[in-house]
């Protein structure tokens, strides 16, 4: 497979020649931004309720929403802030710039007066935004947020509140940012300082097409982002590096989570960057990355080194949509990652809106200098009809793809789970132990699971998959030497009217003679419950799935969170 110079992922041969490369950038956009949740307290601030999220194959479980940070926990003071722009509700009061803000009634009014005292909060204090109220970024302001006080235990706060003249039911507090500029620039200027300890919820950041909602850079570590409207800029996150690092800094950013938000039409990338302890938990991504194909994604991790990096329960939907098909892998992840978990999201696209680069989970190198991915996880994963791959690595070491359901009946699936995703380049790190377990896989054609060419002790154990249609068709691609394999059994497959059990091995029974595997394995139709939409590829009654697993070698519980019998568990990623 040929490599490109920079941002190889999500090509294939096929692909050199079909143009997308060159496809000219459409710019498709929601109907309207999406605000941020209400609540009937102001004391705390608020937390969202999941996305709504659409159907999936199977009702897996989905990250409960984690609550925002109590505002002031330490009673400090708290600053307000209300103006007035033209898309406030009548009735709303601005406040006055002159005023002290320490009282609701009595708040400043400008978002650069509320910028200004930010860098002066002690630790635990808070800046809030009046809810209705509308802020415009003034054109002179340098959008940084800096306060070197604040601590992890006593975190600065940029929150709302409900003004006298308003109520819980009011929109959130809207900032609008000017082209070419950012909201929260989490910035010292020079050489980097380590600055910890802060919090933005409750706010809907709106772009102009351009510039970044946040940037964070230069050593910033433990901070929080709850309940965010991001929409309509050309990065929604930027998790950045680190100008020379100075004293006291280890030049790294740490610990920065993104929970419960709604990031929308940022025609770069949703989320770009990441650090040890980054975590992206019941987010909702749409329509992120229509600025190029291939190139931008709903969320793009890149790190080097960084460790226990977690993307859980979100929903990422229309990525990279150029003429109105996606043209880029949902999430993709590039660098040096240590501990990465990747679960329980639900990737989808529509039917008919796709191209091949639009892969769902791309965990691949990508770049021209070694990359390596250890003690990956990817779990309880709900990826529907996207395009010739719905989950691909490679460069991975010790590395888990178990309890995922795959739906692709767009017609170009080439595997449902590929290893390697992508030829190594120099350095990059050769696939060991990469483990396929426990997923259930329904497509029209092409490969359920492929594992090839490279590595040791690699597993392929108690897979359910049902590949129809007439198109040519296979369960396994497994074409590497046999002591490439630790186990590869207990599997359940019916390949179409025109389909193999493996690559130049037509039937089980040949394959098995030759390989000595999946003595334990049958051809069969795996009897999923629903094959049409909204799709549940749970076993149904009589399914030759039922207590038909390896109990040795099983997740201890399945995609919705329930246990796994220890003496006769079932194959898929659904338990019985």
């Amino acid at each position: 497979m040929p490599r490109l110079p920079v941002h190889r992922l999500a090509l294939w041969p096929s692909l050199l020649a079909c143009g997308v490369l060159t496809g000219a950038c459409q710019q498709t956009k929601m109907a309207q931004p999406m605000h941020a949740p209400t609540d009937a307290t102001t004391a705390k601030l608020i937390s969202a309720p999941p996305p709504t999220q659409a159907a999936s194959a199977v009702t897996g479980r989905r990250a409960e929403p984690v609550p925002c940070p109590e505002a002031n926990p330490t009673g400090n003071v708290a600053y307000y802030v209300c103006d007035c722009g033209p898309d406030s509700p009548q009735g709303c009061h601005a406040g006055s710039d002159d005023n002290a803000g320490t009282k609701p009634e009595k708040p400043f009014r400008t978002y650069e007066r509320a910028r200004k005292q930010f860098a002066d909060l002690k630790p635990g204090s808070s800046i809030a935004f009046c809810r209705g109220g509308s802020f415009p970024i003034q054109p002179d302001s340098d959008q940084r947020w800096v306060n070197a006080a604040c601590q992890a235990k006593a975190p600065c706060v940029v929150r709302d509140y409900v003004p006298a003249w308003g109520s819980a039911a009011t929109r959130a507090p809207v900032i609008h940012a000017p082209r070419d500029s950012r909201v929260f620039s989490l910035e010292n200027g020079g050489p980097a300082q380590h600055e910890e300890g802060y919090v933005f919820a409750n706010l809907d950041l709106e772009g102009s097409g351009s510039g970044w909602a946040v940037f964070l850079y230069n050593d910033i570590d433990d901070v929080t982002m709850c309940n965010l409207v991001i929409n309509d800029f050309e990065l929604g996150v930027h998790l950045g590096g680190s100008d020379a690092v100075g004293p006291g800094s280890d030049g790294t950013s740490e610990r920065i989570s993104l929970r419960n938000s709604r990031i929308t039409n940022n025609a770069g990338q949703g989320w770009l960057g990441a650090g040890s302890g980054t975590s992206i938990e019941g987010c909702y991504f749409e329509n992120n990355g229509f600025g190029k194909a291939i190139l931008n994604h709903n969320i793009y991790l890149s790190g080097d080194g960084a460790r226990d990096v977690r993307v859980v329960g979100n929903e990422l939907y229309r990525s990279a949509m150029i003429s109105g098909k996606c043209q880029g892998t949902s999430l993709v992840v590039h660098g040096t990652l240590d501990g990465l978990r990747i679960e329980r999201n639900l990737i989808r696209e529509d039917m008919h809106s796709v191209e091949p680069t639009c892969w769902g989970i791309g965990v691949a190198s990508g770049y021209d200098r070694g990359e390596s991915f250890k003690n990956v996880t990817i779990d309880g994963n709900t990826i529907i009809n996207v395009g010739n791959v719905s989950i691909g690595v490679n460069a991975c070491q010790d590395c888990v793809v178990q309890n995922n359901v795959i739906v692709n009946e767009q017609g170009l699936n080439d595997a449902a789970i590929q290893a390697p995703a992508i030829d190594r380049g120099p350095g990059d790190a050769t696939d060991e132990h990469i483990v396929v377990r426990n997923n259930s896989i329904y497509g029209d054609s092409g490969t359920g699971i492929s594992l090839i060419k490279e590595g040791k002790r690699h597993e392929v154990v108690n897979n359910a998959i049902h590949l129809a249609g007439h198109k040519p068709s296979r369960c396994f691609m497994l074409d590497a030497a046999p002591g490439t394999y630790a186990e590869v059994d207990y599997n359940v497959c019916q390949a179409g009217e025109r389909g193999e059990w493996a690559a130049g091995h037509a039937e089980l029974a040949d394959w098995t003679k030759a390989t000595g595997f999946d003595k334990h394995s049958t051809r069969e139709n795996p009897g999923f419950l629903s094959l049409v939409a909204p799709y549940n590829l749970a076993c149904a009654k009589g399914s030759p799935l039922a207590g038909k697993g390896d109990p040795r070698n099983s997740p201890r519980i399945d995609q919705t969170g329930k246990a796994r019998p220890e003496g006769a568990p079932d194959i898929g990623a659904v338990q019985q």
